[in-house]
């Protein structure tokens, strides 16, 4: 065991034991905000970085730092650290990749099955006194009607594909960069516009890289079923908001469930407030006890690569 004092800097919210285990190591500092001139400042003479989803670490910021070894994102996107200018300073980015594959799933699912049989909207109008109207013009869909596209297939596409074959009996497409191999459940591989137009639900799973921001814009949108619903827990950029609100307010998707959205915490004048059919959510995909305490295990990571040890979870390239 080495002899060394760390410095940590925690930019975003980690749990109690998480963060003791790092104080057996070393000095915890934590930021109680995490722009890209707090976190230049705080990274400028410290040895490990753990952030969650907010930090933003460009290259700018690690320009500034001196001795950093290692970043801990505590979750499995990584759009929001430059892994490029993290190699190039000689830094290890982990991660924890599988933390909220669970939880993102049943999210999905949850939304999904709250837009086909109009939870919302009937929730508000039993609220408004409208229950006898709401119930004569609220007549739903079976999950087990909907043919699924999955638009990416890694580790949560794969969570919600199995939940809707095996649970509910579903028609599952997908699409995905790379064919995968040994899957536990059919399904049926489509080119996007193909998929798009052949699912009655069509699910996002992709990181956001420059491949994928704005994948469903205007020209997407149009390929759509006519009647079908988009499911957005990834990221918010990966969808076009206009063109979304567009194809709502058209009446040509019938609805629309997002965790996640361009600008978070979304603006108050953020347009996709007012668009009809919609169920938002605060991006709490990753957020149940289970999936939050697999993140704040990142730290076991970081410690290893502190000590010359290799990660279990380091970025991948």
């Amino acid at each position: 065991m080495t002899d060394e004092f760390f410095q940590f800097v925690v930019a975003e919210s980690f749990d109690d034991a998480a963060v003791a285990r790092l104080k057996k190591l070393g000095n915890v500092v934590h930021l109680e905000h995490c722009d890209s001139a707090t976190l230049a400042g705080a990274v400028s003479d410290c040895d490990a970085l753990l952030v969650r989803s907010a930090a933003r670490v460009t290259g700018d910021v690690l320009a500034s730092a001196k001795r950093l070894r290692v970043i801990g994102r505590g979750g499995a996107g990584l759009d929001n650290i430059d892994l490029v200018a993290a190699r190039r300073h000689g830094v290890t980015v982990v991660y924890t990749p599988a933390a909220s594959t669970d939880a993102v799933a049943d999210l999905t699912v949850g939304l999904m099955l709250s837009l086909i049989r109009g939870v919302c909207s009937g929730d508000a109008a039993v609220r408004a006194g409208r229950f006898s109207q709401a119930r004569q013009a609220c007549v739903g869909r079976e999950l087990s009607e909907c043919s699924i596209g999955i638009v990416g297939l890694g580790r949560i596409g794969r969570a919600v594909a199995r939940r809707c074959r095996h649970g509910f009996d579903c028609d599952i497409f997908f699409n995905d960069i790379v064919k995968p191999d040994g899957l536990d459940f059919s399904a049926t591989f489509l080119e996007k516009q193909e998929l798009y137009s052949a699912s009655d639900i069509v699910t996002l799973h992709v990181p956001l890289t420059t491949s994928t921001h704005h994948l469903i814009d205007d020209g997407a949108l149009k390929q759509f079923k006519p009647g079908a619903f988009l499911v957005n827990t990834a990221r918010g950029e990966v969808v076009k908001a206009s063109a979304l609100i567009e194809a709502l307010q058209s009446g040509y998707l019938a609805g629309a469930a997002l965790d996640v959205f361009e600008h978070e915490p979304i603006l108050a004048d953020d347009p996709i407030l007012m668009a009809s059919r919609t169920l938002l959510t605060p991006h709490i995909g990753a957020r149940t006890i289970g999936g939050l305490n697999r993140m704040n295990l990142v730290v076991d990571d970081v410690v290893r690569v502190l000590r010359g040890e290799r990660p279990r979870f380091a970025a991948p390239g």
